[in-house]
């Protein structure tokens, strides 16, 4: 149905090209093909290769009835020139405008790519921070723990309270326990979760 469509509004736009300059003979009046790249160039865009190159050629034939002498569909010697320059410059029309059509639609497909990635890496950057953010308040805890009895344990050798060392190694030993179980913990529940992708 889009095809027929853009057919169709290649029929017109040429049609109505044509209706304006022959209702208006004093438009152009220098230069009988006025308006008819203007409607090549609207139905190249509108509906690509196929309906442009239609409209190049309903116009040439439009202009040889409408506008060339003799009335009707043939061709003088000198007109035939013109013609044939109007053909080629629709023809070019047409390939100039579908391929800025392609790039544009290749730009835009590209653009959206291009936002999807970014989004993808803030999207990363955020899960990183969120996780360095939760590993340091989960680790906080127990390091601290850690260099107290490290301190403390150095403190009791070096007054020579062996029972205070031991028992400030005790609680050393004790957070080094709680560390090891919540990284266990997360290499396990790193390890369950499904790949994606």
């Amino acid at each position: 149905m889009r095809v027929l469509i853009s057919y169709g509004v290649a029929i017109a736009v040429v049609a109505a090209a044509l209706a304006v300059k022959y209702l208006f003979s004093d438009l152009g009046s220098e230069h009988s093909f006025v308006l008819l790249p203007a409607a090549v160039i609207v139905a190249a865009w509108y509906g690509g290769r196929g309906p442009g190159l239609l409209a190049a050629v309903i116009a040439a034939l439009g202009a040889d009835i409408l506008f060339l002498p003799p009335a009707g569909i043939g061709i003088l010697g000198d007109d035939l020139f013109a013609l044939i320059a109007l053909l080629v410059e629709a023809i070019l029309i047409v390939e100039i405008t579908v391929r800025l059509r392609k790039a544009r639609e290749v730009a835009r497909t590209e653009a959206a790519s291009a936002e999807v990635a970014r989004r993808e890496a803030a999207f990363g950057l955020r899960m990183r921070e969120e996780l360095l953010t939760f590993l340091s308040t989960k680790l906080q805890r127990p390091l601290i723990g850690m260099v107290d009895g490290l301190i403390a344990a150095r403190s009791a050798v070096e007054r020579g309270e062996s029972a205070r060392a031991m028992a400030a190694l005790d609680g050393l030993a004790s957070e080094v326990r709680v560390l090891q179980r919540t990284t266990e913990h997360w290499v396990a529940e790193a390890g369950s979760k499904p790949e994606t992708g």
